[in-house]
């Protein structure tokens, strides 16, 4: 079962719980050679390549393929799962990771902030955005 290195919302447990049903173990790891972007007029963001960055982010453990499934659906079109490389418990180890793919004119180079984003969105998201996609996720 794969890993997923996750940078975003998905770092956050209840975010994961609420889309999958399930709390996967996690390790804290980086990724080398992507910088992480706020979307512009978006409360989530993205990873591009970029040579000189890191991404500090979570890698969420032994997903199934359903998790992975929706996982993905949720991420949608403006993002590539990728295989790359992180450094996680002093070990480059391969994972999946959600790349952005919709073009660099729609990123803010503002720092996006976990924290924050608990605090304005996390309830929006728990209570009509979750719900609305795996409700679309399960009628597609």
């Amino acid at each position: 079962m794969p890993d997923i290195f996750v940078y975003g919302t998905l770092k956050s447990p209840e975010i994961v719980k609420k889309l999958t049903g399930k709390l996967f173990k996690t390790s804290p790891a980086v990724l080398k050679g992507y910088k992480r972007y706020c979307v512009k007029e978006c409360d989530y963001p993205a990873v591009i390549q970029q040579n000189d960055a890191e991404t500090i982010g979570l890698v969420l453990e032994n997903i199934d393929d359903l998790s992975l499934d929706i996982i993905s659906f949720y991420e949608g079109d403006e993002y590539e799962k990728m295989q790359l490389t992180v450094n996680m418990n002093g070990k480059s180890t391969d994972v999946l990771t959600f790349v952005w793919v919709n073009g660099n004119e729609l990123l803010d180079k503002k720092k996006w902030n976990l924290q924050k984003f608990e605090k304005t969105s996390l309830q929006y998201y728990l209570n009509k955005v979750i719900p609305e996609t795996l409700e679309a996720f399960y009628l597609k």
